[in-house]
């Protein structure tokens, strides 16, 4: 009768330690404590033109004194003119380049990715005068309003060398990877992993374009392993002084593990 009655308490005092349980959450959550992200914290560019989008980067570059490609680190200058053979990371046995090399600026998600959920990339509605039909970036760019915003955002634009050749999608997973030819690794730095990871999370996040998990793993790894460095910083500031936006994982990184899928 006295193990009946230990057993008993036990399992009121269970029963009522589940009910406070679930009040405290029903609180929280009455409150607006959700672990959730709120999408309210990401705001809208307001630039819809990336030839402005590219001037305006190249003149935030140069007044913050900030002449290097994202993968490599090769020299740019002013008139954006690329030195293949100054390069932070090129070793000794890349070969000379004996082409005059410019800058080009790239989007880190690239255009296929954020743009194939649209139906102006993979169908053909835009015609040309000469009723030629054409799809992907060449319509898009034109009827598109959400395509415009997106190839415009400067969270997702850094600067690489101009590729000579039209590259193959998958050799192309994050924007100018066609420059590692001069620099040893063929996989990006540590130091600009996080870069990478921030800038693709924010697009995947702000325009709601969904990640494989196997790739969204990845940029969670790059996240944490590589934090928000004074360039970084600086220049979420400066995009905000001119797109009226800033990328909010830069700001706050643990924000990461608050969404539950990119």
């Amino acid at each position: 009768m006295k193990y009946m009655t230990s057993v008993f308490q036990k399992v009121i005092t269970l029963f009522f330690s589940i009910i406070t349980l679930i009040s405290s959450i029903a609180v929280f959550e009455g409150y607006g404590y959700s672990q959730e992200l709120d999408r309210s914290e990401f705001l809208s560019s307001t630039l819809v033109s990336r030839k402005i989008a590219e001037k305006q980067l190249h003149r935030v570059y140069k007044q913050a004194g900030k002449f290097q490609t994202l993968h490599c680190g090769c020299a740019f200058d002013k008139i954006k003119q690329v030195s293949t053979n100054i390069c932070e990371r090129r070793n000794k046995k890349t070969l000379e380049d004996k082409n005059s090399r410019t800058l080009e600026w790239v989007s880190m998600m690239p255009e296929y990715v954020f743009g194939k959920s649209l139906k102006c990339w993979t169908k053909s509605l835009c015609v040309r005068p000469d009723g030629i039909k054409v799809k992907g970036s060449q319509c898009c760019s034109e009827v598109s309003p959400k395509y415009k915003k997106m190839e415009s955002d400067m969270h997702n634009i850094f600067p690489a060398i101009n590729k000579l050749y039209s590259m193959e999608q998958s050799t192309n997973a994050f924007g100018g990877m066609w420059e590692y030819e001069f620099c040893p690794e063929e996989t990006p730095a540590t130091h600009i992993k996080g870069n990478i990871a921030r800038a693709y999370l924010y697009m995947s996040y702000q325009y709601k374009v969904s990640l494989e998990n196997g790739l969204e793993d990845m940029l969670r790894k790059w996240h944490f392993e590589d934090p928000p460095d004074n360039w970084e910083e600086n220049r979420n500031d400066r995009i905000e002084a001119i797109q009226g936006n800033r990328n909010p994982f830069i700001d706050h990184p643990e924000w990461v593990e608050r969404v539950t899928n990119f």
